[in-house]
């Protein structure tokens, strides 16, 4: 966007201090934010069980970037931005509704393209019939977060009469990344940032699902549904007791090595079952778990550590549902398709519409892809202008993702501190690591964390978070509490008392050694 410059008149507005209004909704209409800026609705909300009263503001700016901000009759002088996930195109209502209860002012963005109309990665198809196609590639990129975020501010500064004291990012997966692409090219649009399960590697993930279908997608090697929870039981029985207890969980699943060759049931030759794998299965796991490489073994992307296979209640039916249900197994369902569109469309150079994951060379098409890095990946290790201006990141990951390998966090949290200082960076920046948690939430872990409060309290109170509370939830009951530790801390068992109940855990030191 060239610019989004709100008109001077808007200085005259003054605002109360009280967090309440000083416009009506509709007059928000009237107000010009820029030439690329079109306001196309402000309608004020009744309250609902799911939000309070509000001024629901929807827009557009250049060339496709639809955004929302919704202002509360009672505001607590903050801004909440949310994030996306997958390949966006839609504004993330739901989540912008968990901050507006609480009082902030919310934003949220589709990243500059509509994925009904444009599904996957299509949006970034170039030809005649789309001539902003490399535009909204960067929109998605990065461009369009930081163009709300700065437009959010100013339709808020004009509502009430006067900024956002405090601004903060909420966001997991895509959003995770949205939230690290923020920190290192606009790190004034955020005071705080809460980043979860961060896809910071949109080329190499991509990658890793290439090399997963190749290796287990079709043909002998495929791996099916039927068959993940005799894998589930050989890895937990090998693995849940490295850290000292046997508990269904897996504190640092790094420390155990799968080998399916191993410690996997071989069928017969010729044979094929539930409760054995075929030569070609396991050939395909042992791939899986590896990680992509060359023609001459050079490791490209980090392999599935263990943990994921086992089932957890998944879904409104609270059906158990393997991890790796929908992003190793059954991947065509969504995953593959959205990688091969990103690739397709997006990443490869030149584009070829024609290309499907089968023809994907691991030796001469990850410099191509890499060619497009730096315009949709988040990976610089910099984050020294966030810091001095007093910036704060709580970044989570689950230990048990399969849509985003955690080694993403860890490796990244590793070189910012190579790159910054150890000390340093614990001044602003904090890892937390959940054990038996899949995708962003879920899974056999405690994951059910209040991430938002710590990250304020850090920014406005300077009270750095330390041991934070997890919960295992079956429904509104409570069915575990543990510590979830400052990376690389872990949680220890104190050796008495439930094993169920955080009390009886503590969280101690213990460097990742590979085993």
């Amino acid at each position: 966007m060239k610019n989004i410059a709100l008109l001077s008149s808007l200085t005259l507005f003054a605002g109360s201090g009280s967090g309440s209004p000083a416009l009506k909704c509709t007059d928000l209409l009237g107000i010009g934010f820029g030439s690329e800026v079109k306001i196309d609705s402000a309608t004020l909300a009744p309250a609902t069980v799911k939000a309070p009263e509000h001024c629901d503001v929807r827009g557009t700016t250049w060339p496709e970037n639809q955004f929302a901000v919704k202002l509360p009759a009672a505001w607590n002088k903050r801004f909440y931005m949310v994030g996306n996930g997958g390949t966006a195109g839609v504004i993330s209502l739901g989540a912008m509704d968990n901050g507006l209860r609480l009082g902030y002012a919310a934003a949220s963005t589709n990243t500059g393209h509509d994925a009904a109309k444009e599904p996957l990665a299509t949006f970034a198809r170039r030809g005649p019939d789309n001539p902003n196609a490399d535009r909204k590639a960067l929109d998605f990129g990065y461009l369009a977060v930081h163009e709300t975020a700065v437009l959010a501010k100013k339709i808020i500064q004009a509502y009430y009469g006067e900024a956002a004291r405090y601004s903060y990012w909420v966001g997991c997966s895509t959003g995770g990344r949205q939230g690290f692409s923020e920190a290192q090219r606009y790190p004034e649009d955020f005071d705080g940032l809460v980043i979860g399960a961060p896809a910071i590697s949109i080329t190499g993930l991509n990658m890793r699902m290439m090399w997963n279908a190749q290796a287990g997608h079709a043909g002998p090697g495929k791996i099916t549904a039927v068959k993940l929870p005799l894998l589930a039981n050989a890895v937990y029985q090998k693995c849940d007791k490295i850290d000292g207890l046997e508990d269904g969980l897996i504190e640092d699943p790094r420390k155990c090595k799968v080998d399916p060759a191993h410690d996997l049931p071989k069928c017969a030759a010729g044979e094929d079952g539930p409760n054995c794998f075929t030569a070609a299965q396991l050939e395909a796991l042992t791939k899986i778990y590896g990680g992509a490489k060359n023609s001459a073994g050079k490791q490209l992307f980090p392999g599935q550590i263990p943990g994921a296979e086992i089932s957890a209640p998944a879904g409104p039916a609270r059906a158990l549902k393997s991890g790796w249900e929908g992003y190793i197994v059954g991947a065509e369902s969504l995953p593959l398709p959205r990688s091969e569109s990103s690739l397709k469309f997006m990443l490869l150079n030149p584009p070829d519409p024609e290309w499907n994951y089968q023809s994907f060379n691991f030796d001469t098409d990850p410099p191509k892809i890499a060619a497009n890095a730096h315009k949709i990946n988040a990976t610089n290790p910099d984050l020294s202008a966030l810091k001095r201006r007093g910036g704060k990141i709580l970044h989570y990951h689950g230990w048990a993702d399969t849509a985003v390998v955690p080694q993403l966090s860890t490796q990244y949290y590793e070189s910012v501190i190579e790159k910054m200082g150890g000390k340093e960076t614990r001044e602003f920046y904090k890892l937390y690591m959940v054990p038996g948690m899949f995708h962003c939430s879920g899974g056999v872990g405690c994951g059910t964390v209040d991430w938002l409060t710590p990250v304020v309290d850090w920014v406005e109170k300077g009270a750095a978070p330390e041991t934070l509370i997890g919960s295992r939830m079956e429904g509104s009951e409570t069915k575990r509490t543990r510590p979830i530790c400052p990376y690389p801390q872990v949680a220890k068992y104190k050796g008495t008392g439930g094993i169920d109940d955080a009390a009886n855990f503590t969280c101690v030191a213990q460097p990742f050694r590979r085993p």
